[in-house]
């Protein structure tokens, strides 16, 4: 008798429920999705790494960094980094050191959409974008503020900390730059230096050998990107 009062009173419950609450509490968990990271693809020279900022440790190819690293390259270092999640790769050239600030992944329309923040502390990076979700931006912040590059297609850029920015010819997407004196677009074939804080076009002599080390890391994505990713440890 006791157990048929409490079959009947948690039937009675279940009854009272409103609809909408009952409807929520049984709606399948949405599935998370695993957060970005990078992996060194390649690394000439002397190139470490730190994930807490203090102790730093040689770079090798095939590291897995997760937000927050620290990634450094000495004077004859060079390194290549392909973030996995967003279809960019970032060249290290020497003397270079940036931060992984920011790599996070949230759903748009049934879509991943990843942000990358890349804080540029020293030196110089070359970068190639190849987005097919038009909401995922990359973000590298330096001297001149923030330099934004969003929307899809592919870009190919040249960045340094100081300021200076060169969008390579052939880029369908620009680099955006958030700066203390508003926002300045750079588009495909124009330099701009944050010292001189003028537009200029690319001289194309000037950056013969620049432009062949684009040619190098966007081979190399493109092979990063057709190779199964490794599990996650």
């Amino acid at each position: 008798m006791k157990e048929r009062f409490v079959f009947t009173s948690a039937l009675i419950m279940q009854l009272c429920v409103p609809g909408a609450v009952l409807a929520q509490a049984l709606k399948p968990a949405p599935i998370s999705e695993p957060p970005p990271n990078a992996v060194t693809i390649s690394v000439h020279g002397k190139c470490d790494y730190s994930d807490d900022g203090i102790t730093f440790l040689p770079l090798e190819r095939a590291h897995v960094f997760e937000q927050g690293a620290l990634v450094r390259t000495s004077e004859d270092g060079r390194t290549d980094l392909f973030f996995r999640r967003t279809g960019v790769t970032v060249r290290l050239q020497p003397g270079t050191e940036i931060k992984l600030e920011k790599m996070t992944v949230t759903m748009k329309d049934g879509q991943p959409v990843v942000k990358t923040l890349l804080d540029l502390r020293t030196g110089r990076i070359f970068t190639v974008v190849r987005s097919t979700v038009a909401g995922s931006t990359l973000e590298i912040r330096n001297a001149a503020g923030r330099s934004v590059v969003e929307g899809s297609g592919v870009g190919r850029y040249i960045i340094t900390a100081d300021g200076t920015h060169v969008t390579a010819e052939g880029s369908a997407i620009p680099v955006k730059i958030i700066g203390e004196n508003g926002i300045t677009v750079i588009a495909a074939g124009q330099q701009f230096a944050k010292k001189e804080g003028k537009m200029l076009p690319v001289d194309a002599n000037l950056w013969v050998k620049d432009l062949v080390e684009l040619d190098e890391l966007q081979a190399a994505m493109e092979a990063a990107a057709a190779e199964k990713a490794p599990a996650r440890p």
